[in-house]
């Protein structure tokens, strides 16, 4: 059976990290900049949608908005991606995000919160912040086993400065959900089209807007979860 393409560098290694982030940027490249081109017109149209109706933007309707949008603009391109979780629920709408299979990898396209990357708010997404644990980074000699199928995790998180003007995406691989249920990544990475491929940046992007996952003011999903 042969290794993984992407195989998890040691994180203690800042060199390895380097050179797979780079890796995985220059492999993904083209959906990479599919990703930014769609966020790039659907988040201006999203806002334009409380202008029509002459209202307050709310920030759960706007990123409902967006990810249809984003959708629509990949499936044009010839890109399938999948809603995250089509059961939808008060606390979890503004950050049910995109997924997208690729042959090596599985990315989750993700409204960024003021800390990052949204905490978990299933089971499904606590697994998939784990899921490249199942890489073996650093056992080469074991495999896994035939019938796991096992891809890279990628978050791709989309920013908006505070006049809902959309800012950019950044690139996540992540390692692991904290005690605290925040996400540790081996890397994250500014993207921009018009840079040399294969050179991440790690320009801190403009704050994002508050989103719901930052109000906390259901309870009993947690207790549902706990």
């Amino acid at each position: 059976m042969t290794s993984h393409p992407f195989s998890l560098p040691d994180p203690n290694d800042e060199r390895a990290i380097e050179l797979h982030k780079d890796q995985v940027l220059s492999a993904h490249a083209l959906v990479l900049d599919l990703i930014d081109s769609a966020l790039e017109e659907s988040v201006p149209k999203a806002h334009q949608f409380f202008k029509l109706v002459d209202g307050k933007v709310d920030l759960s309707v706007h990123a409902a908005w967006t990810r249809y949008l984003t959708r629509q603009f990949l499936h044009t391109k010839h890109v399938s991606v999948e809603e995250e979780d089509p059961s939808f629920d008060v606390e979890k709408i503004s950050n049910c995000g995109l997924c997208l299979s690729l042959d090596d990898s599985q990315v989750r396209i993700l409204k960024a919160t003021q800390n990052g990357i949204p905490k978990a708010t299933s089971e499904a997404r606590r697994q998939f912040y784990s899921s490249n644990q199942l890489l073996l980074p650093f056992t080469n000699h074991k495999e896994p086993s035939s019938n796991l199928e096992v891809r890279l995790g990628l978050v791709v998180l989309w920013h908006m400065d505070a006049n809902y003007n959309f800012s950019g995406i950044e690139v996540a691989c992540p390692r692991k959900e904290r005690e605290d249920g925040s996400v540790d990544c081996y890397w994250i990475a500014r993207w921009k089209r018009d840079e040399e491929r294969g050179v991440g940046s790690q320009s801190t992007p403009t704050p994002p807007m508050p989103d719901l996952d930052e109000i906390r003011l259901l309870r009993n999903s947690k207790k549902a979860t706990s």
